[in-house]
């Protein structure tokens, strides 16, 4: 599945039927069935694919059941099928987040 510039547009295959996303999701948002088919065909399980964007196995599950998806994470993901932020993008701001040079600096005075 190659993914475009305009995702919504495209149409998806699920379970052997297609489906035409923009029907189903307004335009600026980050579609449900693009992700489910996205992450099967990566072949990653819900765990992996949804913690690269600080999301939980759990909550990644809601989002992918039809729970709407809060705009950072919308944001990251579509910036992520774009491709204009990597694995290892997502990578290098984690480690940033959690250095203690970060914990520093977002808690100052103690």
């Amino acid at each position: 599945m190659e993914l475009l510039e305009n995702h919504w547009k495209a149409p998806v295959t699920i379970q052997n039927r297609a489906v035409d996303v923009a029907e189903e999701t307004p335009a600026t948002a980050v579609d449900r069935h693009l992700i489910i088919a996205y992450r099967k065909m990566k072949k990653e399980s819900q765990r992996r694919f949804w913690a690269r964007f600080g999301v939980t196995q759990s909550r990644g599950s809601r989002f992918e059941s039809g729970a709407e998806i809060p705009p950072p994470v919308s944001i990251l993901l579509g910036l992520y099928f774009l491709k204009t932020v990597s694995d290892s993008d997502l990578g290098r701001a984690e480690r940033v987040i959690y250095s203690r040079d970060a914990a520093a600096l977002l808690s100052p005075g103690q």
